[in-house]
């Protein structure tokens, strides 16, 4: 095997990280071996998390400084920019992850901004009519909840509110909207109605399918009438990995109850930076979990 693989790179990555989480922990004196929360960035990020492909370049990004969180300025034309904060874990952070309340949700999103992400943001703002004067829910959002901040900046919806598993979701925005934890559960009653649901890469995990679909049935508002401006919309935004899209989109198709539209094409500029990458980043760029597509689907009436 070429020492440069990535496959081996990402393997010896894995290990690097687990031996610095074990001896953040213990009470060995021999801290040499640690490896620094930007090195732990870095690693899980790029190479753990498969993560080697940096995105599709839709926005000017400015970093604004480094300390135990990263700031950086979003540039989403006009003369507007987003600020959004992005945590670098810690070893003792990724530690507890594994061992407390923080492990019984899918906690990826509070590591980076991921491409689906930013591509759901960049095609909400390509779209802004389908938010003029909506309610809107972001599930999943992560720290930043990038792609619900640019709607709220861009899209001149009524409300936007902001969720995401993490207890501390709450704290990371510094925004007059509206953010709350939302566990994902087919047992709870959620009572809050929205007119449009968006979600990024939330479907690679199957065991969470019926769940998201629960709370997508629970809290997308149903039309009361024909009329399509009364229309409400969930739009998901995530890459195949596998089947797991398809099995959601299966699983949302079984209950008779939404029409459902797979977009693969949906925007020149990201579909020329997706081939693009397929020529000139072999071995790093895997369409199946880096290429987003873009799911939309309504009630039927």
């Amino acid at each position: 095997m070429n020492s440069r693989d990535p496959k081996k790179i990402a393997a010896q990555s894995r290990w690097k990280l687990l031996q610095s989480v074990i001896l953040s922990s213990s009470n060995t004196q021999n801290k040499k071996n640690l490896i620094n929360s930007s090195d732990i960035n870095d690693i899980y990020t790029s190479q753990i998390s498969q993560r080697q492909h940096r995105g599709f370049n839709l926005f000017s990004l400015q970093k604004k400084d480094l300390t135990s969180e990263e700031w950086f300025t979003y540039d989403l034309h006009d003369h507007l920019t987003l600020n959004v904060r992005i945590k670098i874990p810690k070893a003792i952070d990724l530690k507890t992850s594994f061992t407390s309340e923080y492990s019984g949700f899918l906690n990826t999103g509070n590591i980076c901004i991921w491409p689906a992400e930013e591509v759901l943001g960049y095609y909400c703002m390509k779209n802004e009519k389908l938010f003029r004067n909506k309610n809107v829910c972001e599930l999943g959002g992560g720290m930043c909840a990038l792609a619900g901040l640019i709607v709220a900046a861009k899209c001149h919806p009524q409300s936007v509110t902001l969720t995401d598993g993490n207890p501390n979701c709450d704290l990371f925005f510094d925004v007059d909207i509206c953010s709350m934890q939302m566990l994902w559960n087919k047992n709870t009653v959620y009572d809050t109605k929205y007119d449009i649901v968006i979600c990024a890469d939330c479907t690679f995990d199957k065991e969470t399918h019926h769940h998201l679909l629960h709370v997508v049935r629970s809290i997308l508002k149903k039309p009361t009438s024909n009329d399509k401006s009364d229309e409400s919309l969930f739009i998901l935004c995530a890459p195949h990995r596998g089947d797991s899209l398809q099995a959601f989109i299966t699983l949302l198709e079984s209950i008779n109850e939404f029409r459902v539209e797979l977009l693969v094409k949906y925007d020149d500029k990201i579909w020329q930076c997706h081939e693009r990458s397929l020529k000139e980043e072999q071995g790093y760029y895997d369409k199946d979990i880096h290429y987003p597509l873009i799911m939309c689907a309504s009630w039927n009436l």
